[in-house]
């Protein structure tokens, strides 16, 4: 008598569990883990030519998930990650005897995977010291030349040096930070996510749940003159608003009418009398109001005014200080100065993708370290 098929997903706490033997799978290694195979699980639900069972996949079946991870708005490393952490649970799963052949490894399975771009550990545009350097210092002269200025350039200028020390220094994607015009979840980091006091911000984290990341010593100050000038009102107020004039009026507009009752007769004349951020930021906070937050573009084109400002260019495909490479440049100086696991925890990544992306630093260190092997070999 045949034995009733082992559902895809049951044995996913024991395999979660044979990865934490020597702590490997605590944290955000775990998670990860998790996460992706849970994915991987519930499209299967979903997909009708699947099914449910070890006896009904094989390499069809990770065809199909892979044409759909590679449908998704994510990095192509991205997409590749997600598929391999789920080969490796079926990997396990082959191991354990339940599955004949791990099929996510079959060609044809892995076919409609983008393309490993060919990228090294290290090529990726990381902010470097002289970097942090440069673009502090010039905001930091800027918004001090600002503080005589009472109104809308001293606001900008607090504004983009506090956002220029959190890219520098926090490890934070641009994504769990600035809003998302094609997710409503991720609306902008707001100051009701903000505990200065705590030095944290709890964001929408790449996995899809509120995760707190660190405000570390050096972005406080900037923050928190910040936050006393442009005088938030309530918790929802965008900690880096939009000045962008078009997004301001529409999102005014659409406040009174939505949430305050306004008719559009009543709307037209508040709005004929306003004449520049400033006077519309002021309408925000007299019917209390939340501005729109800066999107990810805008924060791109921010840095890239900022770079030229300050006579910074990189010969690279971008030619300024591009926010990821900040969390790359936060990346890089952990990863030295505390060891992967710390930078992990930083970055709210798992301690294996950490290693592949700064693999390049763990080189030169073990070239060194086997050079001088060497030498006192050959003494």
């Amino acid at each position: 008598m045949n034995s009733k098929p082992t559902a895809v997903g049951a044995p996913l706490e024991e395999f979660l569990r044979s990865k934490s033997k020597g702590g490997e799978g605590s944290g955000n290694y775990r998670r990860n883990l998790e996460r992706c195979v849970e994915d991987f699980l519930e499209w299967l639900e979903a997909d009708s030519r699947s099914g449910t069972t070890f006896d009904e996949i094989d390499e069809r079946t990770f065809r199909r998930y892979a044409r759909k991870l590679a449908s998704r708005e994510l990095a192509p490393g991205t997409i590749r990650t997600y598929y391999a952490q789920v080969s490796a649970y079926i990997g396990w799963c082959v191991r354990e005897g339940l599955l004949e052949a791990n099929y996510a490894q079959r060609n044809v399975a892995k076919e409609p995977l983008p393309e490993n771009d060919g990228r090294r550990s290290g090529d990726q545009q990381a902010w470097t010291d002289e970097h942090r350097l440069q673009i502090t210092r010039y905001v930091d002269e800027r918004a001090h030349d600002a503080l005589d200025e009472q109104g809308f350039g001293a606001i900008r200028a607090f504004r983009d040096r506090a956002l220029v020390y959190v890219l520098c220094y926090s490890g934070v994607r641009g994504g769990e930070i600035f809003a998302d015009p094609k997710d409503d979840r991720r609306n902008g980091l707001r100051w009701g996510d903000v505990s200065l006091e705590d030095r944290r911000m709890t964001v929408l984290a790449k996995k899809q749940d509120w995760s707190d990341r660190s405000l570390t010593k050096q972005a406080i100050n900037p923050m928190s003159r910040y936050k006393r000038i442009v005088d938030p009102v309530g918790d929802e107020w965008p900690v880096f608003p939009t000045f962008h004039l078009p997004s301001l009026y529409e999102t005014l507009r659409t406040g009174l009418r939505d949430e305050r009752g306004w008719t559009s007769d009543e709307i037209e004349a508040l709005v004929d009398g306003l004449t520049g951020q400033l006077d519309v930021f002021e309408a925000f906070r007299e019917y209390e109001l939340a501005p729109p937050s800066i999107n990810t573009d805008g924060a791109r084109r921010i840095m890239r005014r900022l770079c030229a400002d300050a006579g910074i260019e990189l010969e690279d495909k971008h030619g300024y200080l591009a926010p990821h490479g900040g969390r790359r440049g936060a990346g890089e100086v952990m990863v030295r100065q505390r060891g992967f696991t710390a930078a992990a925890r930083l970055l709210d990544n798992s301690e294996e993708v950490v290693r592949q992306s700064y693999s390049h630093i763990e080189a030169k260190e073990m070239a060194k370290d086997a050079g001088d092997a060497f030498t006192e070999h050959d003494a």
